[in-house]
């Protein structure tokens, strides 16, 4: 079964991409600013943070169902 049609490896990747998305919110780019960690990691993470999981989450729930439906037939 290929990549793209595997349910576990799609929901992996896109909780990787999630996770990588939170990362660089809370962790990276408060440490490369020269404001207060906390403003930046609030400013990130309603600008870039909830808009990328809510993107994720999406893609990924309708990839998964896609993958799912194909792997049963």
């Amino acid at each position: 079964m290929s990549n793209f049609a595997n349910p576990q490896k799609i929901v992996r990747s896109f909780a990787s991409v999630i996770a990588g998305c939170w990362v660089y919110c809370l962790a990276l780019a408060p440490a490369f600013s020269e404001k207060p960690y906390a403003d930046v990691a609030v400013e990130k993470s309603k600008e870039i943070g909830i808009g990328f999981t809510i993107a994720a989450l999406l893609v990924g729930t309708i990839w998964f169902f896609i993958a799912k439906k194909k792997s049963s037939v």
